[in-house]
């Protein structure tokens, strides 16, 4: 069996991870089949680069990802295009009404990252200011 995980690597107390696809059994950090992308949690926002057509080919092929890579390839798109395919496949949808809704998908999300990244930028000019009249 194979599963979509992540792999460790970095300095200590400084992880850095490989979303790798290995075989089930193979331990952490040994010996996997393909690099399918890399995540760096310290940066703000977290960092993911991902081969996305790699990745949706070992997905379609049976590979299970563990909670943490599900929860990274579905914040990536992967696990909807994964969906929208298994639609096209079973003759539900057509592929350019999957691209629309994956397009628009992707439109909400850059929408939710930009009203996310203005509340913080407002909180922090209030907590100035609170902090500027206080003193």
């Amino acid at each position: 069996m194979v599963k979509i995980r992540l792999a460790r690597r970095g300095k200590k107390n400084h992880a850095l991870y490989d979303i790798i696809a290995a075989d089930a059994r193979a331990p952490r950090d040994g010996k996997f089949i393909k690099k399918l992308g890399t995540y760096n949690p310290h940066s703000k926002p977290s960092a993911v680069r991902l081969n996305m057509e790699a990745t949706l080919k070992y997905l379609m092929n049976g590979a299970q990802p563990t909670k943490t890579a599900r929860h990274i390839l579905s914040s990536q798109g992967v696990m909807l295009k994964k969906h929208l395919q298994i639609g096209i496949n079973k003759n539900a949808i057509t592929q350019e009404e999957a691209n629309a809704r994956f397009d628009k998908w992707i439109e909400d999300k850059q929408q939710q990252l930009v009203k996310k990244a203005a509340k913080k930028t407002e909180r922090k000019a209030k907590k100035k200011a609170a902090k500027a009249k206080e003193e």
